[in-house]
């Protein structure tokens, strides 16, 4: 417990002659004492910094105000708490209670909501306990935050023991009281003791329901929170206030229910509710959520109040939903605003640069991070690790993993360079960490065996991969669809198709379209059209308007030169309205992104890089090149197909590269789909003639191209 002392015997705080102190005189003589009072009141309201603050507290205590106003006493330890000045606020609290013969309820709970609303939950049962000790009266003002405190450590037993005082002093079915006992139990995971405790409520209010509804949400139980919400609507008629809004906002958001998020977003219209800035934030992140980015936007343009919330919220919802170029524009419009960038926002664009997967980029941004001297946590650390190998950097990645202290590094940590090895094609090296990881006592956790089994997968470590999956038993890390698919895809690359085809027969719950879709994808490499057939089949039925899948069963028959069929494929694409998604290459060029499509007749660059496209293709074959025309996957001449395939995106990237790019430096190109067999012999070739350093990162992973040889190892 604090020590009490005397705050009248220190030194004024307020230095004299300053035209505060100056102000605070003059209106102590001209004003009677309940508009003193009021006009403290008004300047505590406008205070926003500690030295303003300490300024009136100094000038309170000569005016002999600090005891002899409660209200202004407890607004002052409310602005301390407020500011992060907790030692002060205590000390004034102390030294108050000296001038009474016992502490006042009022005052104290007063300290306990400022200990709890910071996350004090020890000196707020300390506190708690020293007024049932004092005798100092207890009510429903105490509780809730005594209740909030417990809740924001997970302290059950503390919790049910204040509970039990609750009831003796009979305010067991207080509103106020109630609704802090729900909250409570919801965070500590007591589902069904809060909701008994809902349902034997004999009255219920809107504070009530809310928080019923809201514990539901910050639990991630979506539905039930829904349900609660339509039953206070029917049965008791309530209409939701902003904070009712807020949860239910959220609730829809974790569904991704767009139509009921437009309903959510009409009724916080109508109501006049989304001029309230969390309410707004709320509807913002809802319709990131639902995938509806020009709906949030809309929202957040629309606004006439942000905060950073507000802008981390849409940045989020562009990285989020694949809009990785909107967000850092997005960016450059926060800085040039009066809201500063916090880790937070750090840690959002970092995983943008990571979507997009250019290196400078990311580093520019990570020297942006330094320049800012924003503080680097361990999760910022995490996203700049797993940033440098999504770029293409992986010796940078690994310098900055075992640049975490490791008493600081936890499972995400190992599990984003684990998964930087794996997509790299370094699988041993992913299982060594793997297995170091283990040894230093950090438990694997569902996205450690995606990662270990992913790389696996690309390795070709099929056996490793095998025993991975079993140790999740052994670990109890809970089996899910994901890993099964990788497994899945593992298997298929290996071209044990019928043992891939057996586990997603065997899986214990129906296969998801990740599954059915590696095995299809096993089946085009390896050319088993009967069993693609099957595949495609599942994957029409789970997602029947998506492209992709159309295109590996079309690129199945036309490599087995079954036209008809392909045309048949293609006629029923066409029918649903959907698109074969166009083959697009982009390479890095200093401080610019140059795009190529196939066959790209609009690029500036076109005609020299045409030309330098006609002269690889000879020296390639000079050096032992041969077209792989069944890459050419249309019903056309020889010929015309070799012709065809020197005009594939990711080779007009490489084209340009090669003139444009210096000899030092390494070619940079990150395609859109996979890349194909007769490129991938390309790359190698030209690596070799060139002696240059190229690094490609297609749809599934990164090759490394150096001395006419591939980091894949040409299984990918």
């Amino acid at each position: 417990m604090h020590r009490l002392g005397s705050l009248l015997s220190h030194k004024p705080l307020l230095k004299p002659r300053t035209p505060l102190y100056s102000l605070i005189l003059s209106s102590t003589f001209s004003y009677s004492p309940n508009s003193t009072e009021i006009f403290y009141d008004h300047l505590l309201k406008s205070c926003k910094g500690s030295s303003s603050l300490k300024q009136i507290h100094s000038a309170l205590t000569t005016a002999g105000l600090i005891t002899t106003s409660p209200h202004l006493s407890a607004q002052i330890i409310i602005k301390y708490a407020k500011c992060g000045d907790l030692n002060m606020a205590r000390l004034l609290f102390d030294n108050i209670n000296v001038c009474y013969d016992e502490p006042t309820s009022f005052l104290c709970n007063t300290m306990i909501r400022a200990y709890a609303n910071v996350g004090q939950c020890f000196e707020t049962i300390k506190l708690y306990s020293f007024m049932r000790k004092t005798g100092t009266f207890v009510n429903n003002y105490t509780y809730p935050f005594v209740f909030k405190a417990c809740a924001l450590n997970l302290l059950v037993r503390e919790g049910k023991v204040v509970h039990g005082d609750a009831l003796k002093n009979g305010f067991g079915s207080d509103l106020y009281v109630e609704a802090g006992l729900i909250d409570m139990y919801a965070k500590c995971g007591l589902f069904v003791d809060c909701r008994k405790l809902f349902d034997e409520m004999s009255t219920k209010d809107l504070v009530c329901w809310t928080a019923m509804i809201t514990a539901y949400e910050q639990a991630e139980k979506p539905v039930e929170a829904l349900i609660l919400f339509k039953m206070m609507q029917q049965e008791e008629g309530l209409l939701a206030d902003s904070i009712a809004v807020v949860s239910v906002a959220s609730a829809v958001g974790q569904l991704g229910d767009v139509r009921n998020a437009q309903t959510v977003h009409g009724y916080a219209f109508r109501k006049s509710l989304i001029e309230e800035l969390c309410v707004g934030n709320s509807i913002l992140a809802m319709h990131t959520k639902c995938g509806n980015t020009e709906k949030a936007r809309l929202v957040f343009d629309m606004m006439m109040e942000r905060d950073v919330i507000s802008w981390n919220s849409m940045l989020s919802g562009y990285t989020q939903n694949g809009q990785a170029t909107e967000a850092l524009l997005l960016f450059d419009e926060m800085r040039d605003s009066d809201c500063q960038p916090t880790p937070v926002t750090a840690l959002i664009m970092v995983s943008a640069c990571a979507y997009l997967g250019f290196l400078h980029l990311g580093r520019k941004f990570h020297d942006y991070i330094v320049d800012s001297r924003m503080e680097i946590d361990t999760n910022l650390a995490n996203a700049l690790v797993d940033m440098y190998a999504k770029c293409g950097d992986l010796e940078k990645a690994v310098d900055l993993f075992y640049g975490i202290p490791p008493t600081k590094r936890n499972a995400s940590s190992w599990n984003a360079l684990i998964s930087g090895y794996g997509m790299h094609g370094y699988g041993k090296e992913a299982l060594e960490l793997f297995s170091r990881m283990q040894e230093e006592g950090v438990e694997p956790n569902h996205i450690t065996f995606t990662s270990i089994l992913s790389a696996c997968s690309h390795a070709g470590l099929i056996d490793e991969g095998r025993k991975c999956f079993a140790d999740m038993k052994r670990l109890s890390v809970t089996l899910e669809v994901k890993h099964h698919a990788c497994v899945v895809d593992m298997l298929g690359r290996a071209g044990l198709l019928q043992e891939a085809f057996d586990l997603i027969k065997e899986m214990p719950s129906p296969p998801s379209d990740g599954a059915w879709g590696a095995l299809l994808l096993a089946c085009k490499i390896h050319g088993n059209m009967e069993l693609g057939k099957t595949a495609a089949s599942n994957l029409l039925q789970l997602e029947p308007n998506h492209t992709g899948y159309y295109v590996l069963m079309s690129n199945i028959y036309a490599a087995s030169n079954k036209w008809k069929e392909v045309g048949k494929l293609r006629q029923d694409m066409k029918n649903k309205g959907l698109k074969k998604p166009a083959a697009f290459s982009m390479i890095e060029y200093g401080k610019d992104i140059l795009g190529f499509h196939t066959a790209d007749q609009e690029n500036p660059y076109r005609h020299e890089v045409y030309r330098k496209m006609e002269s690889l293709a000879i020296e390639m074959k000079l050096a032992g090149y041969l077209p792989d025309i069944s890459c050419a996957l249309h019903d056309v001449e020889e010929e015309d197909k070799e012709h065809m395939l020197n005009y594939h995106s990711e080779k007009l990237a490489l084209a340009f590269g090669i003139l444009k790019i210096d000899h030092g430096m390494v070619i940079r190109i990150t395609k859109n789909l996979r890349v194909c067999n007769d490129c991938h012999s390309a790359f190698k070739i030209i690596s070799h003639i060139y002696q240059r350093k190229i690094i490609v990162r297609d749809a599934n992973r990164f090759h490394h191209f150096q001395g006419g040889t591939c980091s894949c190892k040409d299984y990918w």
